[in-house]
């Protein structure tokens, strides 16, 4: 019993605060500790580490999406590398998993051992695709309108609005356990007829020609609108991280323009 005693890594969670201790880790037989080359989770995409990893390593990590990351068994349990982890909320030592990081063109760091019954893996790539996938449903949508409502008249303002605000928008998003908080601020791109707009500015009818356009032909005329988020997100206490992918709405359609022409009436 003595000589098993001297090879217990014992990890307490405390699931209040959720820190980590180890119990002098020096008495520990270092033949114990887990094989780097036995990898049971890896990738890339700048990974979310949990709080019980010092906040320096889980920025590092986090930050460099272009750097790996692996999940190792936390010890090699064996008759000849005994490892009995004492692990409170982490049953089984299946579930505890030692973490490294490799920087760009550098080596290997561990960064801490966690345990994945209290934790679910994700990165900052997934999280930037799952919000790609979902933020229709917490943007408003994009619904242009112009003025006049039926045709535009030659040489004379065809006013438009988005149907939009122009102020940021914020809500809460689920991804792999975690609760992102998300913000985007909109901007659009109007397109007519080959003449373009950038403006932070939704519009709206006369007087407001923010977004407007005088056409100088007839005929039908091809007219775009997009709107693009700028956004980023936090996430377990890191971030904020930009949003990559763009967020984007499009709508397109045709608008008839006619002449003005005068016509004579009689008084009375």
């Amino acid at each position: 019993m003595r000589a098993v005693a001297l090879l217990i890594v014992c990890v307490i969670f405390s699931a209040a605060g959720m820190n980590w201790w180890l119990i002098d880790s020096s008495t520990a037989n270092p033949q114990v500790i887990g094989n780097p080359n036995d990898i049971r989770y890896e990738g890339s995409g700048g990974l979310i580490l949990p709080p019980s990893v010092s906040s320096e390593d889980r920025t590092r990590v986090a930050n460099c999406r272009d750097c790996g990351w692996k999940m190792t068994p936390a010890c090699v349990p064996g008759p000849n590398n005994y490892c009995d982890a004492v692990i409170r909320s982490c049953p089984g030592l299946i579930d505890h998993v030692r973490t490294w990081f490799r920087p760009t063109n550098g080596e290997w760091v561990e960064t801490g051992l966690i345990c994945l019954t209290t934790y679910r893996i994700a990165t900052v790539t997934d999280i930037d695709r799952s919000i790609l996938d979902s933020f229709h449903q917490y943007v408003p949508a994009l619904e242009p309108q112009c003025w006049p409502a039926q045709r535009a008249i030659v040489q004379l303002p065809y006013v438009c609005a988005s149907g939009q605000q122009s102020h940021t928008q914020r809500w809460k998003h689920p991804v792999a356990g975690h609760e992102i908080e998300v913000s985007a601020a909109p901007y659009w791109t109007w397109n007519f007829h080959g003449s373009r707009i950038r403006t932070t500015h939704s519009g709206g009818p006369f007087p407001d020609l923010s977004v407007s356009h005088i056409f100088t032909s007839h005929g039908d005329k091809s007219l775009q609108v997009e709107t693009l988020w700028e956004g980023s997100f936090t996430v377990a206490g890191l971030g904020p991280f930009p949003i990559e992918e763009d967020l984007r709405q499009s709508r397109t359609w045709t608008v008839p323009v006619g002449e003005a022409r005068a016509r004579l009436t009689t008084p009375g």
